[in-house]
């Protein structure tokens, strides 16, 4: 079992709260953090990702078997099954082929950036350096499934490998660092690089913000980097005050208002901010189901019994075939994926068809084509969603 993990008060994980939003600190000091179940099972997945490194073996040779780890003081234990094995498998595959002739593995290693933000440390999840290239690839496995991650100015990326760097400096040979976001289950493998002289002026810019975040009352800043994540943001007055002005109206005279006056400037600030008001209002919808299930009283609401549909008991399979025979059962057309294991891809490819997607506003630095005329086929689709 592996040791206890320890968490930074400054830590790699939580920086883009204290880097964008330096009063985040001291606000979520207050709050009592608990570890979700997704927590707990990306961690025992980095747990078999390490092992399996370490072992120099596949996930698949731990199908059934239990591992377990410590994680602030909790013993969390799991059955590997196929599914945690074949995405912890993608993320070994994808940092092993980056191994030459010349380079060294690291896995799960406790790296010190104390130089940039006080009592700062983290356990970096694997990184590589090429002694030929002198390029050191540092690689930040996510089993999430939710928020897809960038590794594009990551700044977890980017204090692990400062922390990296103390530690192997020593040796003159690291050029530039390579940060690798794996997130298997999303399909999302992103990379960005970085030179030496780049990462060590951030590490600069980033000591400033680890000594303003100490400060006390530091300064709150909303935005969606630093509030998404944040435990404190149901209760915070500064991204209170920034979502009344995004949102704000005069509604003492909307009979007057001019439904077109709208600009699209006004429009851009809404749509820009539109993440974070949403995000805003979900931790305050959150919080307060917690409270009023703790038995706290908010004015004007309460906690029901939601809608409940019936469900078969235990034996009614046995029962239903017995009354029913061949009735009992519905059939239906196979699906694509599992046709595909049945058969090759070229029959299943002549049976299918893809049709477009669904048209979706996103920002202009989506990657994504625009689309410039829409077709009779759009058209079709989007009504039939409505």
């Amino acid at each position: 079992m592996s040791e206890i993990k320890k968490h930074a008060k400054l830590s790699a994980s939580g920086s883009s709260k204290w880097i964008n939003c330096p009063g985040s600190i001291e606000a979520e000091s207050k709050i009592v953090k608990k570890q979700s179940v997704y927590a707990e099972e990306g961690t025992l997945a980095h747990e078999l990702a390490d092992t399996c490194l370490k072992k120099r073996v596949d996930a698949s040779t731990f199908i059934g078997k239990t591992i377990s780890c410590e994680s602030d003081g909790k013993v969390l234990s799991t059955v590997v099954d196929k599914e945690m094995a074949k995405f912890v498998q993608e993320y070994l595959d994808y940092v092993l082929s980056f191994e030459t002739k010349n380079s060294q593995l690291y896995t799960e290693d406790k790296v010190d950036f104390s130089n940039i933000a006080p009592d700062g440390f983290g356990t970096m999840d694997s990184a590589i350096l090429d002694y030929d290239t002198g390029v050191c690839h540092i690689f930040d496995l996510k089993y999430g499934q939710g928020v897809e991650v960038s590794a594009i100015e990551n700044t977890q990326g980017q204090l692990y490998a400062l922390g990296f760097y103390n530690e192997l400096k020593c040796l003159d040979v690291i050029k530039s660092f390579v940060i690798h976001i794996v997130q298997p289950r999303k399909w999302n493998f992103s990379e960005w690089e970085i030179s030496l002289k780049d990462l060590v002026a951030f590490g600069e810019f980033a000591k400033k913000k680890a000594q303003e975040a100490l400060k006390p009352g530091a300064k709150r800043v909303p935005g969606y980097k630093q509030c998404e994540f944040c435990n404190a943001k149901a209760s915070c007055t500064a991204l209170d005050k920034f979502t009344q002005e995004i949102i704000s109206a005069d509604f003492d005279n909307l009979d007057e208002v001019d439904s077109e006056s709208v600009t699209d400037e006004r429009v851009k600030l809404i749509l820009d901010n539109k993440k974070l008001i949403e995000s805003f209002l979900s931790a305050v919808e959150t919080r307060a189901f917690e409270r009023l299930v703790a038995g706290e009283k908010i004015p004007g609401y309460k906690i029901v019994e939601g809608k409940s549909n019936r469900k078969w008991i235990d034996d009614a399979e046995a029962k239903l075939i017995e009354k029913l025979g061949d009735e009992a059962f519905e059939k239906s057309l196979i699906g694509i994926t599992a046709a595909e294991k049945k058969l090759n891809k070229k029959e299943v490819n002549d049976l299918t068809y893809k049709p477009p997607g669904r048209l979706t506003l996103v920002p202009e630095s989506d990657k994504r084509p625009a689309v410039t005329s829409v077709s009779d086929d759009f058209e079709n689709l989007n009504d039939e969603e409505l």
